[in-house]
């Protein structure tokens, strides 16, 4: 019988507390209000959503509970000699559990067996009767005491299936009431005492099975010796327990929903006149042209006048493709949440391989959620420096809240003084936080070096020490020692990878639109889509690698082990404990996980920052690429985007041209490491599978281990390396220009 759906409840929809923002005005006016850190951290415990682990883990609870209910459900069918109840059993549906508890309580048995009634009696008159004892009739209180003991023993084996019957109705009945709970707030602690309830319930009714799966004698036995108190109580205890738990955990979030209702009313109020003056800051449509900005702007950029208007001009390039980009970048907030918080906060990543797209997602989503903080980005560029990094986020809030400028009598020679002296620059990014009520920034870096290494350090830095406005600062660069790392910094790349099938190709794509003049862009926009490309597939090329060493470690055991029973050094059976063992290692994360990142670390060799050399072979190869293609079909490579099955054959092309390079540097030793690896094995061989996985895997942890020989053998030449990329590359373009000029149903 189902105890609920198998899936969790979904999330949309859901009424859970929301921390509300007030505007600076208003501050003031709720500061007695303001949770602390810890009473905050208190209502996250509780109001916390719920993550897919918790509610994979519930739906596992809820399937064991599933199955388990249906054998209580069989067994009690196959025992009860109840007429009313076991006509309910047999007759009610297994698909709504409320509605079978309550026709199993409105359910009373037509007739109750004579022996039941008589022993039912005596147990009521049992006080008169320890009255009569105390008489001295010389045995006859031993004789009493006696008929008591198997009275009782009698009566605990009749109401054994009654009380049974009466727990299933209660759980019933609970269970549907906890669904409800669960779907209406679907937060992970609810979510986590509703999988210990139906874990608990899953224990329970394993021991009802297991009662029920004994001889009749047996049952009464059981019944008679241990009641269902002594028997089931614990059981049934931890399930009320829990139950009254999730209820209370129920009305507390209901409280929370009602504080967060209260002040959201309170503050829609206070918000309108506050609204009115913040839509008069938001930008025109060319903000860099209002009168106000424009003297800052010239200033601001003297020296660097190419990179003034940089931002605006990648994110109209990128427009291009950003469609396909939005689940990534959910993907990342769930590791690197950048959305404004009540309290200052620090969010930093480690990935070798930023995704600029990930920049335009997150300036849309909070100039969306939250218009009343300026927020501002850096995608860093080749030839960035510092300064120019820090006026383009003083330029991005300029452009929001223009009005700053003569609120705060931001002058001209504040500005001079800001371009001549990078910390007069920065005092002028820091006062504009503080003077605007906060601010959220995002910053991705795809290289490294002394200009990135300072500005990572000094929002760092700041952050550590900001007595000011809540800010978010989001950061996300290389893995490199030159930067200065926070404790909880995330490593994005062993926490999920962005299919290289999206990667490469939306590069590969944006480079194409230069070459096709379809936005007139800057040399820094120029670069920045020229490292994209490079980047990503160099990043890529770490999985194309991984996939051929592991492809050729399970070839060569194949191989070797092959030979070996041929020549008979090996026996058949010892070689499928092998070939398992092998299996168990590469599916082994831990292993898989070691073996790339040696690869990774490897190929660092290969420089992050693409060579002029490189970029003049592959610019050729496209310039030439585009001048074949047919005028009148011009326009149809311009106006659109790749589909995903397109994208993964372009992937798989690149793929093949990309392959042979990996396995001449990572690839030259290494079937001579696993036959040395076999020989090693076949010397002692395992008596049973557990010994041979044992063994293959700490063999293999040995020759594949850090300290091994097999990765003192990788080739030091990145040439062969550099030279695959650069015709995958070129494979790359070929293919998406045929995707692109496909007709739209292929």
């Amino acid at each position: 019988m189902a105890l609920a759906s198998a899936e969790t409840p979904a999330l949309e929809g859901a009424l859970t507390p929301s921390l509300i923002i007030l505007p600076e005005a208003c501050l003031l006016v709720f500061n007695s209000v303001k949770a602390s850190t810890h009473s905050g951290d208190a209502i996250r415990r509780f109001s916390e959503p719920a993550l897919g682990a918790n509610r994979e883990h519930l739906a596992a609870h809820i399937t064991s509970a599933r199955i388990a209910y249906a054998e209580a459900f069989a067994s009690m069918q196959r025992s009860s000699r109840k007429p009313g109840v076991k006509d309910v059993l047999e007759n009610t549906s297994a698909n709504n559990v409320a509605e079978t508890a309550m026709e199993l309580a409105r359910s009373e048995p037509s007739e109750t067996s004579f022996v039941s009634k008589f022993v039912g009696t005596l147990h009521h008159y049992h006080s008169v009767f320890d009255v009569l004892s105390q008489a001295d009739f010389s045995y006859l209180t031993l004789i009493w005491g006696g008929m008591k003991l198997i009275l009782i023993m009698a009566k605990n084996h009749s109401d054994m299936l009654t009380k049974l019957t009466d727990m299933l109705v209660e759980i019933g009945l609970d269970l549907s009431r906890v669904e409800v709970y669960l779907k209406l707030y679907p937060t992970a602690r609810m979510v986590e005492l509703t999988s210990m309830l139906y874990a608990a319930v899953v224990k329970f009714l394993q021991e009802v099975v297991a009662h029920f799966q004994r001889s009749a004698v047996l049952q009464k036995m059981s019944s008679m010796i241990r009641p269902f108190e002594e028997k089931f109580g614990r059981a049934t205890d931890r399930i009320r327990r829990l139950e009254n738990t999730i209820q209370k955990d129920a009305l507390l979030l209901l409280a929370l929903q009602r504080s967060s209702l209260v002040r959201h009313e309170v503050d829609s109020l206070l918000q309108r006149q506050h609204v009115e003056t913040t839509l008069g800051c938001i930008s025109s449509p060319s903000p860099h042209q209002h009168p106000r900005i424009q003297p800052k702007l010239t200033t601001l950029f003297q020296g660097f006048e190419y990179q003034a208007t940089y931002h605006d001009s990648l994110a109209a390039t990128y427009s291009v493709t950003s469609g396909a980009w939005k689940q990534w970048f959910a993907e990342e907030q769930r590791y690197l949440p950048s959305d404004l918080a009540p309290t200052t906060r620090l969010t930093q990543g480690i990935c070798d391989a930023p995704d600029a797209q990930h920049a335009l997602q997150w300036v849309a989503q909070q100039r969306a959620l939250s218009p009343h903080i300026p927020s501002a980005y850096i995608i860093w560029a080749r030839g960035m420096t510092a300064h120019s990094a820090i006026a383009s986020l003083i330029f991005q809030i300029l452009q929001q809240r223009p009005v700053v400028i003569s609120q705060h009598n931001l002058d001209m020679r504040m500005f001079m003084r800001a371009n001549a002296s990078v910390k007069a620059l920065w005092d002028m990014f820091v006062h504009l936080m503080r003077v605007l009520g906060g601010c959220l920034i995002y910053i991705t870096m795809g290289s490294v070096g002394p200009d990135e290494f300072a500005v990572v350090e000094k929002f760092v830095k700041t952050v550590q020490a900001w007595d000011g406005p809540p800010i978010s600062v989001t950061i996300i660069h290389p893995y490199n020692e030159g930067f200065t790392l926070v404790e909880d910094a995330t490593d994005l790349d062993s926490a999920y990878d962005v299919h290289p099938s999206l990667t490469t190709t939306d590069a590969l794509h944006h480079v194409l639109m230069l070459e096709l003049d379809v936005h007139e862009v800057s040399d820094t926009i120029r670069n920045v889509l020229w490292e994209s490309i490079w980047r990503e597939t160099r990043y890529a090329t770490i999985g194309v690698a991984f996939t051929a060493v592991t492809e050729m470690i399970a070839s060569a055991a194949e191989e070797h082990s092959r030979q070996m029973v041929e020549t008979h050094e090996l026996a058949a059976d010892v070689r499928d404990l092998w070939l398992s063992g092998v299996r168990r290692w590469l599916d082994n994360r831990v292993a898989a996980n070691s073996v790339r990142e040696q690869m990774q670390r490897h190929l660092d060799i290969v420089e992050l920052e693409l060579r002029d050399d490189v970029r003049d072979t592959i610019s050729r190869h496209v310039k030439l690429l585009v001048f074949r293609i047919d005028t009148d079909r011009l326009e149809s490579l311009s106006s659109r985007s790749l589909t995903q099955p397109q994208r993964d054959r372009v992937w798989g092309r690149m793929q093949e041209a990309i392959r042979p390079g990996t396995v001449s540097m990572f690839c030259a030793s290494l079937r001579d490491t696993v036959a040395e690896t076999l020989n090693e094995y076949a010397e002692v061989p395992p008596r049973n599978a557990q010994q041979a996985t044992v063994a293959a895997v700490k063999l293999l942890n040995g020759r594949f281990g850090w300290n091994s020989g097999w990765r003192a053998s990788f080739s030091t030449d990145k040439e062969e390396v550099v030279k695959a990329i650069v015709k995958g590359i070129n494979v790359g373009f070929v293919h998406t220009i045929h995707a692109l000029l496909e007709p739209q149903d292929s």
